[in-house]
């Protein structure tokens, strides 16, 4: 009886989206596209894979020719991966594209503002508060944008409320608050910008959609707009440091007109397609990731670098040596299959098979082509065996494919990263790879000359997590491997030797990991609980703490890691509220070291914890709206929602003062 032509084919794609490569590929795979799908290639006949795409590292483009063909190649190739690898069910889920989008991200460090600070930055606290808190950021000193931004006199406060015109623009505007009085805060201007902010000195950074925007604030009751770039594309990580604002811009590297790379368009540089750099092994890659250098007071643009990526599977973090770029390479499953016959089960196919499937490696065929000659070969193989004897081959050479992939879960999907140094002019100082994806911006640190990083590995029927420890060139000098079988990262939080975990399917475990020795990485302890965490903030040495969600609500709890060999739940608290924006951004989180408190927005209000001793709840602040974001202003609380500012006394929690906003929906 002949054999099904689409048998043999049917059984590599069931492995290879099913148990093979597990549900959890397809949650960290990026959505496939809705473009073509790939056919046959030339079938000319190469050397095959080239020397240049199995060392690790980038390469500047030949030429601009060089660059569309390299993208076109990948991209059509990373179509066929991605769909082996399960599409996009889930994948939108945990695709991070930019730091809008992820900001249910990590927190290390939250600056407070002091007199002395703000003598540094040029203005004078005298006359104002001498206690004010700043964005809660991943580095202590590398400042982040978001909503909220103050000079300790001055609050700019961009609220996420969008308002509705006939016009283009509809990011809304900023609310100008004057704190001098901090009992008794005062709007005295709206800036027709919004997004999210930085301040520098006298200089309002705004980052809206399609532009970005410098506005002179020296005068708070007379902004004035000094500068303004178009925002070609999307902007996924900014950063202000030393004065100077460090931006990434991500753009379409499929269209025909993406060279030469203009992330401002024509109001700022261009880097030549020529002078972009490529990863030297086959990457995930539809778009460009373009650092530019930007003198905030003029909004000139200073220096540019640009590197190949792909949209979704990048993450980008930014310590004061560099910024850390990443993309994610998965592995060709049609070169895994050849290998897999070739080496492994060459035993069991007839010279025949064997010829054909050696003829194919010198062809230059997309992925889905070779897929389909592999399978067609295989198909025909089985044709000439006995018919009693199909099955039993069939199902040893897909049991034994799937045992394949299991053993090489480590080789099947990598991230890349590239390490663009910021002294000096901008450069790419080395290249890394580690097994794995990382969750996001606060899965990798740099501590004493090293980077830490955190993934999540897919692949068999499990999944695992591990941490790796990269030297200052990007070389593995140390892992620990094998965390949380059959879950996935949902929150990281290094600092300074330790890093801690949390993963999560069914239950919480929270994992300790002693990086005291960068070349021998090792889990000391954990702890496991219902629900999940996914933001970890420190509460001192000894304790950390989580905020996430059990069973459908917010939920806080403390971790005691006084003994690191054995993390404890020291106490845990579950609000009445069914959302907090502190899961989707870092910059909500607030604590205020001084009264002992953290605040944790909610939906219509938010709620006060004191955190020394066990977790107690304060007050319960209510809100016009959602709270967005809070801060503190010598000992007074302010809480922001969507439409108006509460304000708290800390020291007897009685509110004392509110302020509504302009209603900003414009008919």
């Amino acid at each position: 009886m002949p054999l099904d032509r689409n048998m043999i084919a049917v059984a590599f794609a069931a492995l290879l989206v099913g148990s093979a490569v597990g549900a959890g590929a397809t949650a960290l795979a990026p959505p496939t596209s809705n473009g073509p799908d790939d056919g046959v290639g030339t079938g000319t006949p190469t050397d095959g894979v080239g020397a240049d795409s199995e060392t690790a590292g980038v390469e500047q483009f030949e030429s601009e020719a060089a660059f569309h063909d390299y993208v076109s190649r990948e991209r059509t190739s990373y179509r066929a991966r991605a769909a082996q690898a399960g599409g996009d069910a889930g994948a939108e889920r945990e695709a991070r594209t930019t730091e809008e989008d992820a900001e249910r991200s990590r927190a290390t460090a939250q600056p407070t503002r002091t007199v002395t600070d703000e003598a540094s930055a040029g203005k004078s606290a005298a006359s104002g508060p001498d206690r004010v808190s700043g964005t809660n950021v991943q580095e202590r000193g590398i400042d982040e944008p978001d909503i909220l931004k103050t000079d300790g006199r001055t609050v700019f406060y961009a609220s996420p409320r969008r308002r509705h015109t006939h016009g283009e623009r509809d990011e809304g505007s900023t609310t100008v608050l004057d704190i001098s009085d901090p009992a008794d805060p005062a709007a005295i201007e709206e800036v027709d910008v919004g997004g999210r902010l930085l301040l520098s000195n006298d200089t309002l950074v705004a980052f809206e959609r399609d532009r970005i925007v410098g506005v002179d604030v020296s005068d708070p009751e007379s902004p004035e707009q000094v500068w303004e770039k178009d925002l070609e594309g999307r902007l996924t990580a900014a950063r202000l440091y030393d004065g100077e604002v460090y931006a990434v811009v991500e753009q379409r590297a499929t269209s025909e007109d993406a060279c030469p790379v203009a992330p401002l368009g024509e109001t700022g540089p261009s880097v030549a397609c020529s002078e972009v750099y490529r990863p030297t092994k086959p990457a995930d890659v539809d778009s460009t990731y373009t650092t530019l250098r930007l003198q905030p007071e003029t909004g000139a643009v200073t220096d540019t670098v640009s590197v190949v990526g792909s949209r979704r599977t990048a993450a980008t973090y930014v310590s004061g040596n560099a910024v850390y770029l990443s993309y994610v390479r998965r592995a060709s499953r049609a070169d895994l299959m050849m290998e897999y016959l070739l080496t492994n089960r060459s035993d069991l196919l007839d010279d025949r098979a064997r010829d054909r499937l050696r003829e194919l490696q010198g062809y230059d065929l997309s992925e889905r082509a070779l897929r389909i000659e592999i399978g067609e070969t295989v198909r025909r193989w089985l044709e000439r065996v006995d018919e009693d004897r199909r099955d039993e081959l069939r199902k040893e050479l897909t049991e034994g494919f799937q045992a394949y992939l299991a053993e090489r879960k480590r080789d099947l999907t990598t991230t890349g990263v590239v390490k663009v140094g910021i002294e000096g002019g901008l450069s790419v100082d080395a290249v890394g790879e580690v097994p794995g994806v990382p969750l996001d911006q606060f899965s990798m640190d740099e501590h004493d000359g090293h980077l830490r990083i955190a993934t999540t590995v897919e692949g068999g029927s499990t999944s695992e997590n591990d941490v790796y420890v990269l030297d200052e060139n990007l070389e593995v000098v140390g892992s620990e491997q094998g965390m949380g079988v059959d879950q996935r990262i949902f929150a990281v939080r290094f600092m300074e030797d330790t890093a801690y975990l949390v993963t999560f399917r069914q239950v919480d475990p929270f994992h300790v990991v002693d990086l005291s020795e960068p070349t021998d990485p090792e889990e000391l302890g954990e702890v496991e609980l219902p629900g999940f965490s996914d933001y970890l903030h420190p509460l001192g040495d000894d304790r950390v703490l989580g905020i996430g969600e059990e069973d459908g609500k917010v939920k806080a709890v403390v971790f005691d890691v006084s003994n690191p060999t054995d993390p404890v739940v020291e106490e845990s608290r579950i609000v009445d509220d069914r959302w907090s924006a502190v899961s989707d951004s870092h910059h909500a989180f607030l604590k205020d070291e001084k009264h002992g408190v953290f605040f944790l927005p909610g939906s219509e209000g938010g709620y006060v914890f004191s955190y020394e001793d066990g977790l107690e709840l304060r007050t319960r602040i209510e809100t016009d709206g959602r709270a967005t974001r809070a801060m503190y202003v010598n000992d007074y609380l302010y809480v922001f929602s969507e439409r108006g500012l509460t304000v708290v006394d800390e020291t007897t929690w009685e509110e004392v003062d509110s302020l509504a906003f302009d209603d900003r929906e414009d008919e």
